[in-house]
């Protein structure tokens, strides 16, 4: 029986055409690319979901690419071929110099890395292979009656070194080992964020002899994050080995009585308890507290690496405690942070007193609360913008007109999950919110654990806090935090503080706990540094 055969198109003509040795060497670039971007899916993914399924959906087009190259090429498989891979690698041009507007660095410009570089070289060679190949196909082609022994070592050849080389690039920790901030090589485990990340002790201790911020916290700082075992160098969760721990929890009653009080997580009226308990505990139950913190696993371990706010709505911004540091090592960007730090200390102190704020704009919001304090706050200010100068709350240890300033607090407003990137210079100051607090006229009335029932029972309403993001700053001196220049709430502002009135002076001094912390500014070696009115950078 005859048949009848449709002449080809010049264009599947041309599928036809595109010869072997160019296809394997696009389908290897291909498959290369896509491996990378999927062995770096769980790093980008534990510092932002949105990146980690990005480098995996990319991952898996490049790597269907390759296949179709090589099993069904044809020019809609090269002109694909060229637009996703032109998005990738435009992609990558901007998060390395203007910053990508989405995942856990939005807006920061990252550093080019050996793996990601040899990528975008396999994306933009994969581009230009295919344009040749829907362009000039002819200058490809190579029918199979031509194929010589050289061809196909040739063919076999290219993509053997290139996924070999891929291989080996992906098996190297430091090739794989992405850094966004010069200061933290990585975490040094058990915590969120840059998890998993083996650091040399080398280069820990060039870290520490490297670091100029110590002058920065004060010495009860670094003596607090110390016994609780709290990572001042990456951030994270510390090991035995970088700090005291591993030292043993020495139990007693009283201890016990505090740890059942400890309810973090639970409003804001339950961290001030928590607060007050620790005032009122002896000082080596204290002690044996921040020891108990590093093993109950309620130490905040990271703040830097998720794309989330990992303090969001918890009581007073986080677990109470020391707040993890993450170790800065610019001379130039230490003096610039001590020189911000000095502007928000001497912007705090223009209003030393409630009767001041309120000359200046200043009404009170809250009651005072132990911890962080009463809150008074200028709603001329509040919008969408940091500035140190223009702290759109003061903090104050009492509600009276001769109430004296404690601390500033910022307060921008910020839609959506993702923590503001505004703030001081580093890495260190944290922002959170207080979503769904009871409030009147007056301001708040009620904590966010309280319910719509027993709000509205008080004359209030429930508010929806979840764009307005606070920060912290304890910059009086005197009332420097313990727990960290920029910590969720400071151990200071206990019951004593505001019972005292201001009776003992500025600066705190009324504390009952005031002696327990040595806040003179820290150096490398925990001792004090004699220090005039301002921050000495060592």
């Amino acid at each position: 029986m005859a048949t009848i055969s449709t002449p080809m198109t010049r264009h599947e003509a041309q599928d036809r055409s595109y010869g072997l040795v160019p296809r394997l060497v696009l389908a290897a670039l291909a498959l290369s690319a896509g491996a990378i971007h999927i062995g770096m899916t769980p790093i980008h993914a534990s510092e932002s979901t949105t990146e980690g399924i990005l480098f995996a959906l990319v991952g898996w087009v490049q790597i269907l690419l390759g296949v179709a190259i090589i099993v069904r090429p044809g020019r809609e498989v090269l002109f694909t071929t060229i637009v996703v891979n032109g998005a990738v690698l435009a992609a990558y041009v901007i998060s390395r110099t203007a910053g990508l507007p989405w995942g856990a660095h939005a807006g920061d410009a990252e550093s080019v890395e050996a793996i990601d570089l040899m990528t975008a070289i396999f994306e933009g060679a994969l581009i230009i292979g295919a344009a040749v190949l829907l362009i000039k196909p002819e200058l490809t082609a190579i029918g199979s009656d031509r194929i010589s022994l050289e061809m196909v070592v040739i063919g076999a050849a290219i993509p053997v070194l290139l996924i070999v080389g891929t291989s080996v690039a992906l098996a190297d920790p430091e090739l794989v080992q992405h850094g966004h901030d010069d200061s933290a090589l990585a975490t040094t485990g058990g915590g969120h964020g840059h998890d998993g990340a083996a650091v040399s002790v080398a280069a820990l201790d060039e870290l520490r002899e490297e670091r100029c911020d110590l002058a920065l916290n004060p010495a009860a700082y670094w003596k607090e994050t110390s016994i609780a075992g709290i990572d001042t160098l990456m951030g994270g969760m510390a090991t035995a080995e970088d700090h005291n721990a591993a030292a043993k929890v020495q139990g007693s009653a009283e201890l016990d009585r505090i740890i059942s009080k400890q309810v973090t997580g639970k409003g804001e009226l339950g961290d001030a308890a928590m607060v007050v308990a620790l005032a009122e505990a002896s000082d080596d139950v204290y002690t044996n507290w921040l020891r108990w913190l590093r093993a109950s696993g309620l130490v905040n371990h990271s703040h830097g690496g998720n794309e989330l706010a990992p303090d969001d709505n918890r009581g007073m911004g986080g677990h109470l405690g020391p707040q993890p540091w993450h170790a800065m090592t610019d001379p130039a960007q230490c003096e610039q942070l001590a020189q911000e730090l000095e502007l928000a200390r001497q912007t705090a102190l223009k209003y030393a007193t409630v009767a001041d704020a309120k000359a200046a704009g200043w009404r009170q919001v809250t009651p005072y609360v132990p911890g962080i304090a009463a809150h008074f706050m200028n709603f001329s200010l509040v919008d969408d913008t940091f500035e140190i100068d223009k702290p759109e709350m003061i903090l104050y240890d009492g509600t009276g007109d001769d109430a004296r300033v404690v601390g500033l607090s910022y307060y921008i407003r910020h839609e959506g999950t993702a923590e503001p990137t505004q703030g001081f210079t580093g890495n260190n100051d944290h922002y959170h919110r207080h979503d769904g607090l009871c409030v009147d006229a007056s301001g708040v009335i009620g904590d966010s654990t309280t319910t719509e029932e027993e709000c509205a029972a008080m004359g209030g309403r429930k508010a929806n806090g979840s764009a307005g993001w606070m920060s912290h700053a304890w910059v009086v001196p005197g009332c420097e935090s313990p727990w960290g220049v920029f910590s969720g709430a400071s151990p200071l502002l206990d019951r004593g503080l505001f019972a005292d009135n201001g009776a003992s002076g500025a600066g705190c001094a009324g504390s009952s706990v005031r002696d327990r912390y040595d806040l003179t500014p820290g150096n490398r070696d925990n001792t004090p540094i004699e220090v005039g009115g301002t921050l000495s950078v060592q």
